[in-house]
């Protein structure tokens, strides 16, 4: 079996809705945004395989638990599998802020526990998020990485020169065009 490229997405302020100052701690309040089913679609018709490695302190702040966060998940999936997409993992650092963990974004532990799980390559993959610290994991990673101005992306574009993104997007079916368009 080859090992095929990957788009690291974050999940929250990328494929659905997020805001300063919120948790999303219950399966009922996950929406996906509207474009999100049609980038996946997109990027996985170009080859990658499709990662969402995101920092979830809500269960480091006791916000919510393993099992929700589990049935936020689902619902994720479910969400996306009715526009017709599929994810192929999803990668969690539950860990507090405070916590020094390895594998809370900038750090690239979860994305490179993912390469070797899922039989990935670094080589022609890609980051898509809305944070300096989902640029921060694709400087860690070695690859590109596509800021998105959904959830956070707005505060952070006038930072843009400082993140070094590859590209700035609207949001991820921008970025999805932008990957599918200059790395395939």
């Amino acid at each position: 079996m080859s090992r095929r490229p990957a788009v690291f997405l974050d999940r929250d302020g990328t494929l659905n809705p997020d805001r300063p100052g919120w948790y999303l701690t219950h399966p009922k309040q996950m929406r996906v945004y509207k474009r999100a089913p049609a980038a996946l679609k997109l990027l996985r018709a170009a080859g990658f395989r499709l990662v969402v490695v995101t920092n979830q302190s809500g269960l480091g702040r006791g916000y919510l638990d393993e099992p929700t966060l589990g049935r936020i998940h689902a619902k994720l999936r479910r969400l996306l599998a009715a526009g017709g997409a599929r994810l192929d993992g999803i990668y969690y650092c539950p860990h507090h802020p405070d916590v020094r963990c390895s594998c809370r974004k900038p750090l690239a532990a979860l994305a490179r526990k993912a390469v070797r799980e899922l039989g990935l390559t670094l080589e022609g993959s890609v980051v898509i998020g809305d944070k300096p610290a989902d640029m921060g994991l694709a400087r860690a990673l070695g690859v590109p990485g596509v800021l998105v101005l959904t959830g956070h992306g707005r505060h952070f574009r006038r930072k843009s020169a400082a993140l070094k993104p590859a590209a700035v997007r609207r949001d991820v079916l921008g970025a999805a065009r932008w990957v599918t368009e200059n790395l395939k």
